[in-house]
């Protein structure tokens, strides 16, 4: 540990009982539980540290950057350090060009696209709604830099009374400024309806055009029920479910393709089917048992890894080449050590948060792309905070 990380850890350990200390309050809610208090107590912790603990961050990763740069250009690297200073380098074209070929009206989109379906805001917890705020930043990274991206992301649920926490999380991330996604208080239910009944505003009509002020309020940028663009009532809706019996073998652009955002691990089975056959959607699954012989991991993937599968294929078209690109290799190496989990579950080794949570190792991976990605560096530090406090 180095002596700027030791005076603040130093800090934070004496700072942290006058935080709660000068912490304004009203006294004990008489609603609150004694370990509902001490969250409460802890989180407001969290909260007062986050700046310094950020900027801490932030001096460690330019450190960090210039130490590869330097072992770069003298050729002194490990492999696995070269492969990151490549890796960089390759996301950072790729970003450039992205940009540029946005600018010019040159990117070459994908006539399909990808819904989000934020409507389990009150199955998930506290932690779960952290680690859906940093799959949805990852998901959004993953769009912006892909050769062919999707034309259209649509995320359904959102809004401060749909999905209150997670709305509040996200608040941080800037997600109105997100190019090519679009964001309904409405449900994946009324966007059914919409498709099926063909009574929405398509976004292509002059009643939808319409300038939107960065600095208005966030519910100004939601923009149900009016279609996103290039998204036509034409399109069919497909929800993925993993208990889906029909199984995906390749991907049409006449489809748009619904990911349940949902961080459960792995309580509620079933749900995004029976949810689907509901709302009358057809559902199915990623072919993951016919091109990948060996998962010893779950198959249960975060949205994320979803996401990243689909695009990978849209750029590839090649099942097994999508799942290697864009699942992390290690989930598929035999022999992998478990653990018991709390209702005792077997829970592969370094897989912190169960069926559908965010991997330990991934979450190194955005560190080390931090600097070519700002928000994938923020959202990983708010679930690091959370976690560790």
């Amino acid at each position: 540990m180095s002596e700027d990380e030791e005076a603040f850890y130093n800090q934070a350990q004496t700072g942290s009982s006058s935080v709660s200390q000068n912490a304004p309050t009203d006294g004990p809610s008489p609603h609150l539980s004694k370990s509902a208090m001490k969250r409460a107590a802890r989180q407001a912790r969290v909260e007062a540290l986050r700046p310094q603990k950020r900027a801490l961050e932030k001096a460690r990763r330019k450190e960090r950057a210039q130490q590869l740069a330097q072992g770069y250009a003298a050729g002194t690297l490990t492999a696995e350090e070269k492969a990151i200073v490549e890796n960089r380098k390759a996301m950072e074209k790729a970003r450039k060009s992205s940009k540029r070929k946005a600018g010019e009206g040159k990117l070459d989109f994908w006539g399909g696209g990808v819904v989000v379906d934020l409507g389990f805001d009150k199955l998930m917890t506290d932690q779960e709604i952290t680690s859906m705020t940093s799959q949805l930043g990852y998901l959004y990274s993953a769009n912006r830099t892909a050769a062919k991206p999707f034309a259209s992301i649509l995320h359904t649920s959102f809004s401060s009374i749909a999905s209150p926490r997670l709305w509040e999380k996200m608040s941080k991330s800037a997600w109105t400024r997100w190019i090519n996604c679009s964001w309904w208080a409405e449900d994946v239910g009324e966007l059914a309806k919409v498709m099926r009944d063909g009574k929405a505003i398509d976004s292509s009509t002059e009643e939808s055009e319409k300038e939107v002020d960065d600095n208005d309020v966030p519910e100004n940028h939601l923009s149900g029920p009016r279609l996103p663009p290039r998204l036509t009532k034409e399109h069919k809706l497909v929800y993925l479910s993993a208990d889906a019996e029909e199984e995906l073998s390749t991907l049409a652009e006449d489809e748009v393709y619904i990911i349940g955002g949902i961080v459960d691990r792995n309580r509620y089975k079933n749900l995004c089917q029976e949810k689907a056959q509901k709302l009358g959607i057809r559902t199915a699954r990623l072919p993951i048992d016919t091109y990948i012989a060996h998962l010893p991991t779950r198959k249960v993937l975060t949205v994320n890894q979803v996401f990243s599968i689909l695009v990978e294929y849209v750029t590839r078209q090649n099942w097994s080449e999508a799942f290697n690109a864009a699942i992390p290799p290690r989930k598929f190496e035999p022999g992998r050590k478990k653990r018991k989990g709390k209702d005792g579950s077997a829970i592969d080794e370094g897989d912190t948060k169960g069926q559908e949570g965010i991997e330990e190792d991934d979450h190194q991976e955005v560190d080390e792309k931090a600097e070519l990605d700002p928000f994938a560096n923020e959202i990983k530090l708010e679930e690091e905070e959370l976690v560790n406090a």
